[in-house]
């Protein structure tokens, strides 16, 4: 019976991730559309896509100390619950008024503040769920539907959404955030806290999971890899709807076009990975990754049309999944259990924080050199960190 129940309620934590990510999806497509609506500039854009990553950098570490502490099941549909009523209010506002820009700026910042937590928290439920030796299994089938709920079918239709009102995105995604909070809420599985003898502080628990991962050294240089990746893409993507609304005039469906490109391309990475980790030791083949997606963004700032932009964008696509699959089950194979979710939280901070600087780059940038400088400067940077690679060898045979 103990094995039927993780397996159903695995189920429902892929059920419930799939059809949470259809939402964000839809939101990704729909909210630089509604940023560049009411005021189409670099930096309006950046200030949405900045207020939706910084979170990231303020409530990452506190997240995984509380996934360590609570039961994670209980954080997760209780965050989904609350961010499909912000989402709704938000809603209402657009159907019945014209925000302000900084109204947008702050649903996302409450959005970011919500997944900062809850993003550490289903990280780290995965491995309550099933054992390590499904953990690859497990990771691919929710990669699998990320690709198809947030890349493939997201974004199209959060851009037609888009054209028919800009606030019926916004409905589709808090009914989704709710339905996923009710599949969460159904999973029977518990995470049981490792109590110590001795009562720690937030603070105390945080400092041991950021200490875990400084010291070792692999996870540390994966996470600084991670990060520059991250900051180097975050640039390009925040001035990616400009491009090819405002310079390429190509009209706003072809922009949830655009990033389904991103989930054809990720698609075929996912089947070239498994040949491409039997073939190269990880350092190449992370090297590899790093060199696909730096071409992609240079492709894309050289684009001369909107279907080259699609093509830059598969090609980052395929490269950013090889680099998944590769790297995914490392860390959860690492980590101890009782620390999980602070050295996810601690990962996360520095692979993930690079997000709202690229996003503030790439607006600043945007706005003083054009559209297209934070994508050919963010794929020369990221070519030119591929100096780091050949000491990700050191986690080879995790």
């Amino acid at each position: 019976m103990g094995a039927l129940v993780r397996s159903t309620d695995f189920r429902l934590l892929w059920a419930a991730a799939s059809t949470s990510l259809l939402g964000d999806g839809i939101r990704t497509a729909a909210l630089p559309l509604l940023a560049a609506s009411l005021s189409p500039t670099p930096a309006a854009v950046g200030i949405v896509t900045f207020a939706g990553t910084v979170p990231i950098v303020l409530f990452s570490l506190f997240g995984g100390a509380l996934a360590d502490r609570h039961d994670r099941r209980n954080l997760m549909w209780r965050i989904d619950l609350a961010r499909g009523l912000v989402v709704a209010a938000f809603a209402v506002w657009v159907l019945t008024t014209t925000p302000p820009l900084w109204g947008l700026a702050a649903m996302t910042f409450l959005l970011g503040s919500a997944g900062a937590v809850f993003d550490n928290a289903s990280a780290s439920f995965i491995a309550d769920l099933v054992e390590p030796d499904q953990l690859p299994q497990a990771n691919g089938r929710l990669q699998a539907g990320q690709l198809v709920s947030f890349q493939f079918l997201g974004p199209p239709v959060g851009a037609a959404l888009f054209a028919v009102s800009a606030g019926a995105p916004l409905v589709v995604d808090a009914v989704t955030f709710i339905a996923a909070a009710g599949l969460v809420f159904a999973i029977r599985a518990r995470h049981a806290p490792v109590r110590s003898a001795v009562t720690t502080t937030i603070r105390a628990d945080i400092a041991e999971g950021v200490r875990w991962l400084w010291r070792h050294k692999g996870l540390r240089l994966l996470a600084l890899e991670l990060g520059l990746a991250n900051l180097t893409l975050q640039m390009g993507t925040t001035v990616l709807v400009l491009l090819i609304v405002n310079v390429l005039h190509g009209p706003a469906a072809v922009y949830g076009v655009v990033l389904a490109a991103g989930a054809a391309g990720g698609l075929l990475g996912s089947f070239a990975a498994g040949w491409v980790r039997r073939s190269l030791s990880l350092g190449p083949g992370l090297a590899l990754s790093i060199g696909v997606v730096a071409a992609a963004l240079l492709l894309v700032g050289f684009a001369w049309s909107a279907p080259v932009v699609g093509v830059g964008y598969a090609l980052g696509g395929f490269g950013i999944m090889l680099w998944n699959v590769q790297v995914v089950v490392i860390r959860q194979r690492l980590v101890p259990r009782e620390l999980m979710g602070r050295v996810t939280s601690a990962y996360r901070l520095i692979g993930w924080g690079g997000g709202p600087v690229g996003a503030a780059l790439g607006g600043i940038l945007g706005t003083a050199l054009g559209v297209r400088a934070p994508l050919v400067i963010g794929g020369l940077v990221l070519a030119a960190s591929l100096l780091l690679a050949p000491g990700l060898a050191a986690l080879e045979g995790t």
